[in-house]
């Protein structure tokens, strides 16, 4: 009888073991360069899958890949870690609340940001925006008197001197007195129309006073208001484009910062391509999405060549490989493990080198 209790209990702590052993581990993917790329041969290459090739070779796991299209991959990836039709993913997701509440995660792998992207044809833009905060600033009334001065000092004059000859009588006349004006207040004095009478002398004495008044007034104006278009173009913020008219990747980490900042007019796309084409097309003015994606695509990829990076980095963000919650524990722990382990090598800041990635 003892012995029969014993087989037994060695029989179900083998089935238990093979329970807990996964015999073929199931790795969904996408093409998401600089991490995972996709070559014309078939074959993977990237920052995870060096990552992957170095971890396999001590996992001691048999494992397949499944691959996904590259529209809606994450939103699909995502359900299907929940649901365990694949085990873990090498693509690095950003970690957030709902996310760790569904499927668990390695240790971080890499840190970046957010970031906007736009097209330089809405420099164009731009600058019909600068006419029109010129238009509704002070700058324009001082222009306006400084136009209605002119006038006004010119005219004066013409009274004055169209009688001795030296200004024509008719309209021609007048418009003389007006190039004068002009001429006396830009200090470049040709010469070629001049008062010659005590008055006129007099008018054009004090409209040289003024002009020196007017236009330190009006230099002043420009310059402030450049300076602070300037400022208004450096500092940058999360809540500088939330007016504007974004883009962003479905089902990311972007969207729900987005809204979580009152982002109202926000247009999600299948995949980082399709979104980067809307720019293109000019159906958003900004794309916001993780920094390293957005940068290897502008900086490798001909059709966004025309697209930049904006000078502004907002809410930091962990990425990690996301795991099946019924994996087991063991196994979970030795991925992380194996991870940390690359990290500290030389290589892992060689190979981020490589891709144009940088921690922050």
């Amino acid at each position: 009888m003892k012995r029969l209790l014993i087989l037994l209990g060695l029989i179900f702590v083998g089935m238990l073991s093979a329970l807990a052993q996964k015999d073929t581990l199931v790795i969904g993917v996408y093409e998401s360069p600089p991490f995972v790329i996709y070559n014309e041969d078939g074959t993977l290459d990237g920052v995870s899958m060096w990552l992957w090739e170095e971890i396999k070779q001590q996992l001691n796991q048999p494992f397949k890949i499944k691959r996904y299209p590259e529209a809606h991959s994450l939103k699909l990836i995502m359900e299907d870690l929940e649901t365990g039709v694949i085990d873990m993913t090498i693509n690095p997701i950003t970690i957030t609340g709902d996310r760790y509440n569904r499927v668990d995660f390695t240790n971080p792998l890499y840190i970046g940001n957010l970031t906007v992207a736009t097209n330089t044809a809405f420099r164009i833009s731009t600058f019909r925006s600068f006419l029109k905060d010129f238009v509704r600033s002070r700058v324009l009334w001082l222009f306006l008197i400084l136009g209605g001065m002119v006038i006004f000092f010119g005219a004066l004059v013409w009274l004055v001197e169209h009688k001795n000859h030296h200004f024509e009588r008719n309209l021609q006349g007048l418009f003389s007195s007006f190039w004068w004006s002009a001429v006396t207040m830009t200090t470049v004095g040709y010469g070629d129309k001049v008062p010659i009478s005590s008055l006129g002398r007099f008018i054009a004495i004090l409209w040289m006073l003024c002009s020196i008044i007017i236009i330190s007034l009006f230099t002043a104006g420009i310059t402030s208001g450049l300076t602070v278009q300037r400022m208004a173009a450096t500092d940058l913020s999360v809540n500088t484009f939330s007016r504007e008219a974004v883009g962003t990747v479905e089902a990311s980490a972007s969207v729900e910062y987005l809204d979580a900042n009152f982002y109202r007019n926000v247009i999600s796309y299948p995949d980082l391509r399709e979104g980067l084409m809307g720019l293109a097309s000019e159906e958003v003015e900004y794309f916001i999405y993780d920094e390293p994606w957005l940068v290897y695509q502008l900086h490798n990829n001909p059709e966004f060549s025309e697209m930049e990076i904006l000078p502004v980095r907002f809410h930091r963000q962990l990425y990690a490989m996301p795991l099946n919650r019924d994996l087991p524990v063991s196994l979970r722990r030795q991925i992380s493990s194996l991870l940390l382990r690359l990290q500290e090598r030389r290589d892992w800041e060689v190979l981020l080198n490589e891709y144009q990635l940088k921690m922050y």
